[in-house]
């Protein structure tokens, strides 16, 4: 129950943080969509695919730094904390410089690698570019400010850090496009958020009394190379996901330009199925890494067996409204002609994420133990065939080839993970049997019934408002199920009591406030 109610509580933090990333990926397409034409759009958010590269060290490395800071709390071990945290900083400012040059290079050369970018914006594109990726740069040294605070499980400051961050930057960045600002001032605007988060996670460190932790002398050759050893499995993952979900557009605007806008819609919406998602099982690490300090395998596996089915369960509730409403929701979204042409892609992307994310709970389980390196050919073998088959569909039938590229690619990192991943991971000891049949056939077929009921009544033509309501119901009936079936007695419980002391909270804050 402690470990429900932590996860409960920096869940909400993590949804807060991701959850304004959320809003405002539902806020900006719509706007962007209406005041810039195709092409224009499509280079924008291909400008900020390229930028998020950087996002994705950046998260690997608070994970990293989350996990050994979790460690050193259960330990009790403040220089061990001490040398890791100024070690890591230490690399992170090696990091930047190097990532600096890289966005350098990607800007000198950007028309040669998307050449068919107009040539009217091109120069625009390149300022833009070098704008945003050196935010990105200059702020990757917080990275282990952010990773303190989420080991220590204060992840409310992760989540005021970067929700300031995100709204700044998104807003400012949609003013500039309804006054039909250029470019590079739409980027200056994401820039300014990435200075104020990492200007946040300074504040919020100077209040943390941890004066002295981070030190040049504590930075020592041994916690380098503790360090490194641990962060090369997680830097490769991290370029295995850039070859499953980062590389995906960039393919769809070098071979099939024209289709590009279309397909970032696509892949937005896939990512509302995403960012919960993550919110929520990224929680388990800082806890996990404690509970591996103790060395029970019988008891991480048990973790993985429940937090899956948990995990999936949460799934199932995102997806089904989303793949029900997902035609009707696009065209309010982004117009009729957006939806038409991005609906295919949509719902092939929703369902190959729904499929990666069910073993997401082993994953990070298996990172807070320190087995990343056996799950190492398993993501880079994804990544290896999602670019293979993208390649190969987006030549034979365009940019929708991508998104089914990505699906298969998805059922490859599954089979993988059961058949080479899990043998090797001995710090968790579970059934991948019961895996399979408890922990996410149970709650998927909970959802089954009413998917299916709901999906044919759709077919027919009916009012918008009856829609939302057959929606509402599906997901209302999928809920019940899955908290009859889904869960046991005592997880019913656990799940009740949470809920009511969450509300008596609340209340009792409304009455002190009022």
């Amino acid at each position: 129950m402690p470990a429900l109610a932590s996860i409960a509580k920096n869940s909400v933090a993590n949804l807060t943080r991701m959850g304004t990333s959320w809003l405002l990926a539902l806020f900006l397409p719509p706007l962007l969509v209406r005041v810039l034409d195709k092409p224009v759009y499509a280079t924008w958010v291909l400008i900020l695919q390229v930028g998020a590269y950087v996002g994705l060290i950046d998260a690997s490395i608070q994970s990293v730094v989350g996990r050994f800071v979790a460690r050193a709390e259960v330990l009790d071990d403040s220089r061990y904390m001490g040398r890791m945290l100024s070690s890591a900083a230490a690399l992170m400012l090696f990091a930047s410089l190097s990532a600096a040059i890289l966005i350098v290079l990607g800007s000198w050369q950007l028309e040669h690698l998307f050449p068919n970018i107009p040539a009217s914006i091109s120069s625009d594109a390149r300022q833009a570019l070098l704008i945003v990726g050196l935010s990105l740069v200059f702020s990757l040294p917080f990275s282990t400010l952010a990773g303190t605070f989420f080991g220590l499980q204060k992840n409310e400051v992760n989540a005021l850090a970067g929700s300031l961050g995100k709204i700044v930057g998104a807003v400012g960045a949609a003013w500039a496009a309804y006054h039909h600002q250029r470019l590079y001032i739409m980027a200056a605007w994401i820039a300014l958020g990435n200075f104020l988060q990492a200007a946040a996670y300074l504040w919020a460190w100077s209040l943390l009394k941890m004066k002295g932790v981070l030190r040049w002398a504590n930075v020592d050759k041994a916690a380098v190379k503790e360090f490194v050893t641990f962060c090369y499995a997680v830097v490769a993952t991290q370029i295995g996901s850039i070859l499953i979900t980062g590389i995906d557009l960039p393919i769809v605007a070098a071979f099939d330009f024209h289709s590009a806008a279309y397909y970032a819609v696509a892949a937005t919406v896939s990512n509302m199925l995403i960012v919960p998602q993550g919110a929520i099982v990224g929680t388990l690490i800082p806890i996990a890494s404690g509970m591996s300090a103790i060395q029970d395998p019988i008891r991480m596996g048990e973790a993985v067996l429940r937090t899956t089915r948990y995990a999936t369960a949460l799934l199932c509730i995102l997806a089904l409204p989303l793949l029900l409403g997902i035609q009707s929701f696009l065209t309010l979204w982004v117009g009729p002609d957006y939806a038409r042409h991005a609906l295919l892609s949509a719902v092939i992307l929703i369902v190959a994420q729904f499929v990666r994310l069910t073993l997401m709970p082993y994953a990070s389980i298996g990172f807070a133990a320190g087995q990343q390196h056996q799950m190492l050919i398993t993501l880079l073998g994804e990544g290896v065939a999602n670019v293979v088959f993208s390649l190969i569909g987006v030549h034979l039938v365009g940019g929708v080839g991508v998104a089914w590229g990505t699906l298969l690619g998805a059922f490859v990192s599954v089979v993988l993970h059961f058949i080479i991943s899990m043998p090797r991971t001995n710090a968790m000891q579970f059934s991948r049997k019961f895996l399979i049949t408890d922990g996410i056939m149970r709650p998927v077929l909970c959802c089954l019934p009413s998917a299916a009921l709901i999906g044919v009544l759709m077919g027919q033509e009916m009012h918008l408002a009856t829609k939302c309501v057959l929606i509402f119901g599906a997901e209302l009936s999928a809920i019940l199920i899955l908290y009859k079936v889904n869960f046991n007695l005592r997880e019913r419980k656990e799940l009740t009591d949470l809920l009511i002391r969450a509300v008596c909270r609340r209340s009792k804050r409304a009455k002190a406030v009022a």
